[in-house]
């Protein structure tokens, strides 16, 4: 718990300092066409770079801040949170990643092909670019840093004080969730559907760890999912604006046409993992729960 305190204090309220003085500087210094809204703390101007950048200075604060408390507190270290294998394994992360780019390019192949999709290109390609190439260094920390800490700590944590691994898939999944409700895309876009389906998202990635012994899977569908936001197809009103090469053109999110399409896409991730790293075999042996 005294954990869990720090590490969010600090994170979340020191990790924005950055963004919060530099907001500050705006309203007082003109710096080209750039502003910053106090109450959303988001950097607007040309160029979504800059505020893409300040806003992931708070999980390079939160992944630096994690490693320091977990050694200091709990004499840990980050590999005992991430993983039960002798050392972080790369290529399940790049295979996870890999799986979900090619599924999600195929959804947007058909999609663009059927001819009534709701995409529309953004059209922001400089911009999209310097974001990109942002996002390839950023990115990693970002998903890196919410899976050592949902399905690392925070899972092995409730695993010593609740036996069955459903109640802890549901809890964290919830905790999960329910954090992203500071975001500005439920209030936007429909509560309903965004906290089911960022539910579903917390419950597979929890899953997929459970049974695979480490996040790395998880990790890797993190950063290509944050990736596919940021560069591929991103809403208008998101936590992070991107200059992503489309935009969906929809003003509420539907229950059945968001979360049906996230089942269908984990079943079959869930599928290819479980094939190449043997899951049925290592299922039998797995004790009722």
């Amino acid at each position: 718990m005294v954990f869990t305190i720090i590490f969010v204090v600090v994170w979340q309220v020191i990790g924005s300092l950055p963004l919060v003085g530099l907001c500050g500087i705006l309203n007082v210094v003109k710096v080209g066409t750039y502003t910053c809204d106090f109450e959303t703390l988001v950097i607007a101007g040309n160029s979504k770079a800059p505020n893409f950048l300040m806003m992931h200075i708070t999980f390079i604060v939160g992944a630096a801040s994690f490693y320091i408390f977990l050694n200091l507190l709990h004499g840990k270290k980050l590999l005992q949170v991430l993983t039960e294998r002798v050392r972080f394994d790369y290529k399940r992360c790049s295979f996870a990643l890999t799986m979900f780019f090619l599924l999600g390019g195929i959804s947007l192949t058909a999609n663009l092909m059927s001819g009534s999709s709701d995409l529309k290109i953004r059209g922001e390609v400089p911009d999209l670019l310097v974001i990109g190439i942002m996002a390839l260094v950023l990115v990693p920390i970002q998903a890196g840093l919410e899976e050592a800490f949902f399905r690392g700590y925070l899972m092995q944590g409730f695993s010593l004080l609740i036996k069955s691994r459903l109640t802890i898939l549901i809890v964290t999944s919830s905790i999960f969730a329910s954090l992203h409700l500071m975001n500005p895309e439920p209030w936007s876009y429909g509560i309903l559907p965004y906290v089911i389906s960022v539910f579903l998202v917390g419950l597979f990635m929890g899953l997929i760890t459970l049974v695979d012994g480490g996040v790395e899977l998880a990790v890797g569908v993190h950063i290509a999912n944050n990736l596919w936001v940021h560069l591929i197809v991103g809403l208008e009103k998101s936590v992070i604006p991107s200059s992503s090469l489309f935009i969906a053109d929809q003003k509420n999110l539907e229950i059945l046409s968001t979360v049906v399409p996230s089942l269908i896409q984990y079943g079959i991730l869930t599928g290819i993992f479980a094939l190449k790293y043997k899951w049925f075999q290592k299922l039998k042996g797995y004790p009722a729960s």
